[in-house]
């Protein structure tokens, strides 16, 4: 059996709690003398993951960026797979503002989004949405910006107009306090605003209370640009490990998104349990005697708890405990989900199992033998 891994959000933790004995189950499998034996133990397995990323793009409009039109339409549209690829995030907020200096608006009427956001919302693996057709062509759409505004670009401060407080009218909502926030500033030259770069990374990292939380990525020119953009690599270079330059030269935008993928996606150790008495070491394999009880959130916020069946004789949802060496002579905790289920959900899951007191037991010392 290989090991079982899950991939989750920016930071995704596992806990064990509430460890002891519990009240024995209701059907004890144990008769006579091997009840001195027997013991049952609870736990409640928590995955706790942060499934929410809010993305702005800032995009330079202006007549300079015209020579990589044809690249940022390429380059948007592997940044739009690159989100749909990622396991998490499954809540999207996704904004485009205009960074030139004489038009500001967006194009989200333009887009089919329903009035009065300006920003793309799909939500709850995205059964929640504000816009019509589908992600792809609302994406594509926002970002089709043209390259008409006069210049000079100002990204960085179009970027602090549209996350400040209060945000401007359509832009209510668009940062939530638990989501990630990644700024992706795209521009065919350094920016021109007033305001000191270092200042405007320090206003966006501020807007977390976790700065581990917010990222930025500037994708310009530099091999083929005739200047170095310093405030660009002034705005990113405070993020450390969370900020990326990325140089437009190359024809490839997607690598803006690393920083996403580096926090959001983890790979976890499976939840290991000991002690499983073996109902029947006769049968091969472990027979284990074991309540699953799931606590998940629905769509609404509202808390849902439901029983688990074994998979051995149920489809998913339901449980197994699986042989593994990553769980040295115990078993992976393995919670199988069917096709509706949406990661946002979370996962908290009760398990109480019954246990040997006695490490002698021989039902216990061979369910500890992966078979």
């Amino acid at each position: 059996m290989t090991t079982v891994r899950r991939t989750a959000s920016l930071l995704a933790a596992l806990a064990a709690v509430g460890g002891g004995c519990g009240a024995p189950l209701a059907t004890p499998p144990c008769e006579g003398e091997s009840c001195r034996t027997q013991v049952s133990w609870k736990k409640t397995y928590a995955y706790t993951v942060n499934a929410k990323l809010d993305v702005l793009f800032v995009v330079d409009d202006t007549r300079a960026i015209s020579p990589y039109e044809a690249v940022m339409a390429a380059g948007l549209a592997d940044i739009r797979r690159t989100l749909g690829a990622l396991r998490q995030p499954a809540s999207l907020h996704v904004g485009f503002v205009r960074a030139g200096a004489c038009t500001s608006g967006t194009r989200g009427a333009a887009c089919g989004i329903a009035a009065p956001e300006q920003f793309l919302r799909a939500e709850w693996c995205e059964t929640t949405t504000n816009f019509s057709g589908t992600f792809a062509d609302a994406f594509g759409c926002l970002g089709d910006l043209g390259a008409a505004n006069c210049g000079p670009a100002r990204p960085l401060a179009a970027a602090a107009q549209v996350l400040a407080t209060p945000p401007p009218a359509g832009w209510e909502g668009f940062l939530r306090p638990e989501a990630y926030l990644l700024v992706v500033v795209i521009a065919a030259g350094d920016d021109a605003s007033t305001v000191p770069a270092s200042d405007v990374a320090a206003f966006i990292r501020g807007l977390k209370g976790d700065p581990s939380q917010t990222l930025a990525s500037a994708i310009v020119p530099v091999a083929c640009a005739a200047s170095f953009p310093q405030r660009l690599f002034d705005f990113v270079a405070p993020f450390g490990a969370n900020g990326l330059f990325v140089d437009l030269c190359d024809g490839q935008l997607a690598p803006a998104l690393l920083n996403v993928s580096r926090s959001i996606q983890a790979f976890i150790d499976p939840a290991c349990t000991h002690n499983v008495r073996d109902a029947d070491p006769v049968m091969p394999g472990l027979q284990p005697s074991c309540e699953f009880v799931d606590h998940v959130l629905s769509a609404n916020g509202q808390r849902v708890d439901s029983l688990l069946p074994n998979c051995e004789a149920s489809a998913p949802p339901c449980w197994r405990l699986v042989p593994d060496a990553i769980c040295g002579d115990g078993y992976v905790i393995d919670v199988q989900r069917g096709p509706d289920w949406c990661a946002e959900a979370g996962e908290n899951v009760t398990v109480e199992c019954l246990g040997c007191a006695a490490p002698n037991d021989p039902a216990c010392a061979a369910s500890q033998q992966p078979r």
